[in-house]
């Protein structure tokens, strides 16, 4: 990973004054292919194109810059020029990695990427030019229709806050989220996709306790109700919370801690 600045081209972010001292940078290259990606990336590989469609994202590479002084200060670039974003393509991309890819940055406010300028790929690299620093991706666009399905054990109860991660078959190209109270879970998946579902006992467990195939077309696709055999993966934790006057506490949330991975249930329906 390589970054290249403007000369003469960093100004202080919060009063956009010109800054000419010294430049701090914090770069860290997110590998597309790491097992973990779904945890350590910004957003759901969502992103808004230049035509304002949603559209799924298949990402070559990622990068979180941070340009600071030496007081901490943010930095970022002069308005109208544009820094240099150079980023490896794992070998196992490169052969399907486009000569030309959109390139896309992650917008906090609205929790998507959106789609900004193009980098180039030269031997194992993707090359573009970027003009302000935040997360930026290097991503192939696709579309998508609408999954669902319902999580129960085999007694028919509903299996609630799962994890449930789906997968482009051949690939790590994957989305992931967790049931409501009831074991139901949506989200968009792409279109005409040979598709792998895997259920977890929670997001820091590599091996699921179930996985299916299925395949998509244009239309949406719902898996109905399927059955997980959970007796020896899952426990159910009770217990009653209460605040420092001893009265329940009924809006919060317990976060359970596995290793350094961090989940959230809401206690109402612990």
């Amino acid at each position: 990973l390589s970054v290249k600045l403007p000369a003469g081209g960093i100004v202080n972010a919060a009063t956009n004054t010109a800054y000419t001292g010294t430049v701090n940078v914090a770069a860290f290259w997110i590998n597309p292919t790491a097992n973990d990606l779904n945890r350590i990336m910004p957003g759901d590989l969502r992103g808004i194109d230049t035509a304002s469609s949603i559209k799924l994202l298949q990402t070559f590479g990622m990068v979180a810059v941070e340009l600071t002084d030496p007081s901490g200060e943010l930095l970022q670039i002069v308005n109208g020029q544009k820094a240099t974003l150079t980023l490896p393509i794992p070998s196992s991309l490169s052969a399907s990695a486009p000569a030309s890819i959109p390139l896309w940055y992650f917008d906090e406010a609205k929790g998507l990427w959106k789609e900004e300028g193009s980098a180039v790929k030269t031997g194992n690299m993707y090359t573009g030019d970027v003009n302000h620093f935040s997360f930026w991706n290097c991503d192939m666009p696709g579309n998508y229709v609408q999954f669902n399905c319902t999580l129960k054990n085999s007694a028919g109860n509903p299996l609630p806050y799962t994890f449930v991660k789906i997968t482009v078959a051949g690939t790590n190209n994957s989305a992931f989220g967790y049931t409501d109270s009831s074991g139901y879970v949506a989200g968009a998946v792409p279109n005409n996709s040979n598709l792998v579902l895997e259920v977890f006992p929670s997001a820091g467990c590599t091996t699921p306790i179930y996985s299916q195939t299925f395949t998509t077309a244009n239309v949406n696709i719902s898996l109905g109700t399927i059955t997980i055999p959970t007796a020896n993966n899952l426990a159910t934790v009770n217990g009653t919370v209460t605040s420092c006057a001893s009265t329940p506490v009924t809006n919060g949330f317990i976060i359970l801690q596995e290793g350094y991975v961090f989940t959230r249930y809401p206690l109402s329906n612990l």
